[in-house]
């Protein structure tokens, strides 16, 4: 059985994990983000240089929005500036805390 962690908290995202199921968890409003630890750190990687400014389009109601795709075309997520810098500023922390975690634990 999971024993999740909270390993960060920001704004509306929340960040947990399964030292057991090595299973990263992240809560944003009504969606939810599950990656293995390698997939979170993939994730990481391959997102850490992205900058808000450089991908800016607007949604219907005309307030930008960076929409950041996912493998499945039918599925993207979509942030607000103030969303996006609370997103990756809990993902930093998570991934810090992960390491603290795993340190510990092993």
């Amino acid at each position: 059985m999971c024993k999740t962690t909270i390993v960060s908290r920001e704004g509306d995202v929340c960040v947990t994990h399964c030292l057991n199921c090595k299973i990263v968890n992240i809560w944003n409003k009504g969606v939810l983000v599950a990656f293995s630890f390698e997939q979170f750190d993939a994730f990481l990687k391959a997102t850490k240089d992205l900058v808000f400014d450089n991908y800016i389009e607007y949604n219907p109601d005309g307030i930008e929005v960076v929409i950041l795709a996912t493998p499945f075309s039918e599925v993207s997520l979509v942030f607000t500036r103030v969303e996006w810098d609370e997103f990756f500023a809990a993902l930093k922390q998570a991934a810090y805390m992960k390491q603290i975690y795993q340190m510990v634990h092993d």
